[in-house]
């Protein structure tokens, strides 16, 4: 899973349940929203799905990117 740091390397590729369990232990320690770099997806469901967990991502707050066969995302929680 994602590090105590926060830090998602950006070459790192996530599951829809790694990514879900970092956005969660994050929103639960923060209190202050703001854009957080959420790692690479093999594809835009599984990106939209871990927008939409937890603690969803309203309109606006979530930025995909394709990069080749990676789905770069940024979510703002």
């Amino acid at each position: 899973m994602g590090n105590k740091n926060d830090d998602i390397a950006a070459d790192r590729v996530l599951s829809v349940e790694e990514g879900t369990e970092i956005k969660e232990r994050i929103a639960a320690q923060r209190s202050l929203k703001r854009w957080r770099w959420m790692g690479n997806y093999g594809d835009p469901t599984q990106a939209a799905a871990v927008a939409n967990s937890g603690v969803p991502c309203l309109a606006g707050e979530v930025m995909f990117g394709f990069n080749g066969n990676l789905v770069p995302a940024w979510m703002f929680y």
